[in-house]
């Protein structure tokens, strides 16, 4: 199956990573990518600029610009409204998920076999680089409840780091307006029976040469 994917990356106040990550996508993954859907979501710098001047020269990348309320879980469901007919799947990331791009082609490669594919931080030891401790920790007790309530054995259903099948995806009933529309992302599609796997992602503390 040949894989034709719409990318939705929520972005707020990105100006300074938003125009490489949609250039490396490209550059790297332009066989994969039908088109690149950037949320602007309520920017108050120049993300929104910026991608409405890049488009103009590169076709696949989109523009969507949101008004008030913000919210990560808003956007997402934005730009998840505005998918192309076209596409087989959907892959969301974060705007700033730029050093784990050579990651995707392990996605790619290995979605046929899968109704979706999630990157998780957990599968490997040392795959968090300066993630902070209280993140973890709230993280772990909300994967050790799903386990113990649920048996979902998953390691990492929170991480906004998705490649799903089209219609698994435009199928979900999410309502989240804030980052917990990541766990609903997670969850949902598993306890609707469908296969979803794991693969190996590093987390990358932001920092200001990222």
């Amino acid at each position: 199956m040949k894989i034709k994917t719409s990318v939705i990356l929520p972005a707020k106040n990105e100006e300074k990573i938003i125009a490489k990550m949609c250039l490396v996508l490209l550059a790297l993954y332009d066989k994969y990518i039908l088109e690149i859907i950037v949320v602007d979501d309520n920017s108050s710098d120049k993300t929104a600029f910026i991608i409405d001047k890049l488009r103009k020269s590169h076709p696949k990348i989109k523009l969507i610009k949101r008004n008030p309320p913000s919210g990560v879980g808003l956007a997402l469901r934005d730009g998840l409204k505005q998918v192309s007919n076209k596409s087989s799947h959907i892959f969301t990331l974060d705007a700033d998920f730029i050093q784990n791009v050579v990651d995707l082609e392990e996605f790619f490669l290995n979605i046929n076999q899968y109704d979706g594919l999630i990157g998780s931080r957990y599968y490997k030891k040392h795959s968090l680089v300066n993630y902070p401790l209280f993140k973890r920790f709230f993280n772990r007790s909300f994967h050790l409840l799903v386990r113990l309530l649920l048996g979902i054995k998953n390691k990492d259903l929170t991480n906004n780091f998705k490649l799903y099948n089209k219609d698994l995806f435009l199928s979900l009933p999410l309502t989240a307006n804030d980052f917990s529309i990541n766990a609903e992302t997670g969850l949902y599609p598993i306890l609707m029976g469908k296969k979803i796997g794991e693969i190996p992602v590093v987390w990358f503390a932001r920092s200001r040469n990222m």
